[in-house]
Formats: C-alpha cells, structure tokens, sequence
C-alpha cells in the first residue's frame, strides 16, 4: 500500500499548532479550513504529533452529527492504529475510557459528569462555528475551562462568522491556521465552480425573518408552487441536465414535490430529510449512482462526502453564509473525470435584499453576474488591479461583468493601469492590422508571454491557429482569458490554450509552491525548462534544510524536478 502524505498546506496546519501550543503557549485556537480541506486528517495529524510528547494526556473530538463521529472515528483508526478510540453518541456509550473520545455534543451535556475533565489536554471542536450555542458552550466550559491550564481547545471551521455578526474567534481566540477556497482549486484539491443564477418573478419581501433567515414555513409556500418548481427543472436541465446533483429545497414538502417532478421527467430523483427512517440506504443508492438527483431538506449541508456530485441545485433561499457555504460546499470536492461543480442559484441575490449568494460568498458586489464562471477566480483577479485614476477605479467598481471589466481596462492609457487583471504586469505592445506570418506570430507571441510570465512548454503555429501547451493546466480563467486577447491581437490568428495531460491534476506550480513556503517568503522570477521537466524559482530567506525539503515534495506533488535558487538563510 503506498504510505500517506499530507498535503503540503497540511503540514503547514498541523506544525503551525504545534508551534503555537508548545512555543507560544497559546491554548484556544482556531482553523479555518474551506469543505475539502482535509480537516479530519489535519486534526488526526495534529493529535499524532502532540501526542509524540511524553506524558500528553487524552484527546476529546466533538461534533454534533452521527455522520461526523463516524467519518472521523474511521480515519483516526486508519492514520493512529493502536489508540483506543471510543464513541459516545446516542445509545453508544464510553465504558473504559480510551486515548481518544468521540463524542456528541447533545450527549456530552447530559453525560458530562462520568469525565474528569483533567484527564483531557486536547479539546477538537469540529464545524466549530456551532460553539456559539449554549450546549456548546456547557460542554467548553467543562471540559476546558475547569480543566488543566495546558488543555489546548482547538476549533475547526469553514464558516467561522454567524449571521448575527458572532464569530467563532469570540470562543477559541487567534486562527492559527487558513488556507481559501481559491487557493484549494489552484492546488488541485477543490474542483472550480460554474456559477449560475435564475431570474424569474419570485418576490421574498413578504417573506418574514426567523433566527436570522427566512422563515421556514413561509419560504416553502413561496418556493414550492407549480410555476416556480417548473422554473427550477427548468434551470437544471439547462445548465446541470446529466449531472449528478443534490437539490437543497426550502422545507420537506418542497423537497418531496420537487423530486416528484423530476421522477415524472424519467430522472431518478429521490428525497431525503430529517426523519427518513430509510436515510443510510438512500445515500448509499445515491452515492453508488442510482440516483441523479437527490433532493433534501435539512439534511445534508454538514457530514456527507460524496465526491463525484457535479451539481448543486440551491432551491432554498437563504440570508445565512453558514448555510449557504455548507450546501456549496457539498459539490466541490475532486472526483475522476469531473473538472467543475455546477452551481444553480434559482432566486438571484436581486430578489431580496438580504439573501446571500456565491458571489457574495468570494466578495463581489451584489449587482455582479458571474455568467457561469467561479466568481472565486474572478473576485481574486479584480481584487488585483490597480489604477491611478479616481475615475478608471469608479468605472471598474461599478463593472457587473468581467467582460465589462476587461472592456474598461482595455481603454484606458497604459499610464493610468500599474497592474491587471491578478496583479499582473500591464502588456506593452503594437497590436497588428491585417495578417502576419508564422515566425512574426511567433516571436510576438513569445514576447507576450515573457512580460506576462506565464510557464509555455510548446508553441505551434500554422495559417489560421496558434497553440500554446502550458505548464500550468489553469487556462480556464480570467487571467488567461485577457492574455488569450493579447495574444490573438499580434498574432492574427485563433489562439487554442491546451493544456497538458498530468496525473498530478489541475495543479498551479506557483500556487503549490507557495503553499509549501515559510511566512514571508516571496516567489520571483518562477520559469519552466521544458527540455528538462524542470521548474525554476527565485526564494530568499530558506535555509538549506527547507530548501531540501521543498523540493522533495514539489516533486513528489507536481511531478516536475524544483530549481530553487535566492539567498539561503543560515538559521
């Protein structure tokens, strides 16, 4: 069996806890950790490497899903055979207690009292963004507080803030470690997403508010009507028709009439809620591909892992981003043979004032249409740009597309842009009227590609076509898209970016690179050898023990030898 290794951010994680507990003496600490990221493994790893010290006492792991406890008890088992791993959940109770408890929040609070807090030095609170209710913070105060001053409380999140503005780092203090959604794509770990949303006549103002969303009976009503329901099968056959998607609908009624329709079209739909008393054979059909679409109320935004999901059918309005990332998130793992997640929006974000949305989820204004693309990747490249005129800033600010974007900063004086689209250098060149050979395509092009520094393996040019073959497999994004437009102005052809067949993945090597180095340390001058299958980087600061390590796990990540070169650190 070919042996395990974390993920280069991974290591990251894991020795940035224990830096903090045994160097710093912090004792609360906060993950913030995008669904995909590998929690489980990061807390497992953190567990083995704590543990490494003498006399370091027993571990707590609390979550409040059935599916949690198990998934978790699973990989401990898997990564630290030999510990004794104990589950107190439901009609499962903890007899002799062993090295590490799993446990339930609902059954902490009313069996609390058969532990001695003292005995524990390590507190893991998963989906820690629930700490902020009162049984979470029974089982805290307990288990922490009353505890030894060395008890380390660890929480673990994707969506530390709360509809109300409360945060977990009210509770476990600094983040010790983050890594985003966007990076986790550029690293090959998250699959991009396709954004969509469908405008229709559905009006939420009459829809009242409850515990800081809509109200549940009321949104069903509004959602749940023949006209609306043909709206959203609609929607999904135009844009995820085919895909194996999970449809999170506005209350159970919704979700069992929704399916219904799909099953009258010939789609195997299904639904599932809380009170399914057949729940496990029917995620089990959906995971072995039985069922195309699975329709759900309350039930799977936290705790099921199916990978191969390439849809996300948002039929359920929502103000809460701790909602609406969970539901996201369920469809953006990687999967062989899938290369996006569909997200459908069925009630955009100009529908109401307060319902929340993936592009309000990467940071972009409420008026901006993504148009299929990852508004992640575009939010990343816009937050890039810098201009020196008050004017060109306001022009950009008020862009709803990237296509205006692009527009705006193709007109303006080269002066007035210091930087494009991801921070980029602006391009300087004469574009061409008319037609040019081959070797004049050639060299302008290798002159773009040059001031842009993008990694080109192979170029291939004929009459009418230009193929670039890159290093990099991220084409599919707004960087390239204008680098593509440059291209195509010098060299008066099509211009086809192709990248190449790798096991590894859609792997960015400067993203990967990155995620492996020290804090403070900046990548300059990152180039690929081609000939040589070699990737070439400029680092100052590492010492020769780093640089040595680094290389190793970029080659064993990206499948290309690492030529690091800078001023090395003696320390």
């Amino acid at each position: 069996m070919r042996p395990f290794r974390l993920r280069p951010y991974q290591k990251k994680a894991v020795a940035a806890v224990v830096s903090r507990y045994q160097e710093q003496n912090q004792r609360r600490m906060l993950l913030y950790l995008p669904t995909g990221a590998g929690k489980t493994v990061i807390a497992t790893h953190i567990i083995k490497a704590l543990r490494a010290s003498k006399a370091f006492g027993k571990v707590l792991f609390v979550a409040h899903r059935r599916e949690i406890i198990d998934q978790t008890a699973r990989t401990i088992r898997r990564h630290l055979p030999g510990l004794g791993v104990q589950i107190e959940q439901g009609k499962r109770t903890v007899k002799a207690q062993g090295a590490i408890t799993l446990a339930s929040v609902q059954s902490l609070v009313r069996r609390k009292e058969k532990y001695d807090p003292k005995d524990y030095a390590l507190i893991i609170c998963d989906e820690c963004h629930r700490a902020l209710a009162s049984s979470w913070g029974e089982v805290i105060d307990y288990f922490h507080t009353q505890a030894d001053q060395e008890t380390l409380l660890l929480g673990m999140t994707a969506t530390p803030q709360r509809t109300d503005g409360k945060s977990a780092l009210d509770i476990f203090g600094r983040t010790a470690f983050e890594i985003s959604r966007a990076d986790l794509e550029d690293l090959g770990y998250l699959v991009p997403m396709r954004y969509f949303t469908i405008r229709g006549n559905l009006n939420l103002d009459k829809v009242r508010m409850s515990a800081g969303d809509f109200q549940v009976g009321a949104l069903s009503r509004v959602m749940n009507t023949a006209a609306n329901r043909a709206l959203t099968l609609k929607a999904w056959m135009e844009q995820g028709g085919g895909k194996k998607t999970i449809a999170f609908c506005a209350g159970v009624d919704h979700a069992l009439d929704l399916a219904s329709d799909f099953s009258a079209l010939g789609i195997r739909a299904e639904k599932i809620d809380g009170k399914s008393k057949n729940r496990s054979d029917i995620l089990k059909r959906f995971t072995d591909g039985n069922i195309q679409v699975l329709t759900n109320y309350g039930v799977l935004t936290e705790g099921f892992d199916d990978p191969s999901v390439e849809c996300i059918l948002m039929a359920r309005p929502t103000t809460s981003p701790l909602v609406y990332t969970q539901c996201v998130g369920r469809g953006l793992r990687t999967s062989p043979g899938k290369h996006a997640c569909i997200v459908i929006d069925i009630v955009d974000r100009s529908a109401h004032p307060l319902q929340y949305g993936a592009t309000q989820m990467a940071g972009l204004s409420k008026g901006w249409r993504s148009r299929g693309a990852d508004p992640f990747r575009q939010a990343r490249s816009f937050a890039g740009i810098k201009v020196t005129s008050p004017d060109a800033f306001l022009r950009l600010r008020d862009a709803a597309t990237m296509e205006k974007v692009q527009s705006i900063l193709m007109s303006l004086p080269p002066e007035v842009v210091t930087a494009g689209l991801d921070g980029e250098p602006v391009l300087h060149y004469d574009a061409r009227e008319g037609e040019c050979t081959a070797n004049q395509a050639r060299t302008s092009t290798r002159d773009i590609l040059k001031q842009a520094g993008a990694i080109g393996a192979r170029l291939h040019v004929d009459e009418t076509t230009l193929r670039i073959t890159f290093r990099s497999p991220e084409t599919e994004n707004e960087r390239f898209a204008y680098l593509k437009w440059h291209i195509q102005r010098v060299a008066c052809r099509t211009v086809i970016f192709e990248p190449p067949k790798r096991k590894g993945g859609a792997v960015r090597p400067r993203s990967l690179l990155r995620s492996m180095l020290p804090d403070g340390c900046q990548i300059r001058n990152l180039s690929a050898d081609a000939q040589n299958d070699t990737i070439s980087a400029s680092i100052a600061g590492l010492t020769p023990d780093e640089i040595q390590n680094i290389q190793a796990d970029f080659e064993a990540e990206y499948g290309m030898r690492l030529d690091l070169k800078g001023q090395m650190s003696l320390f």
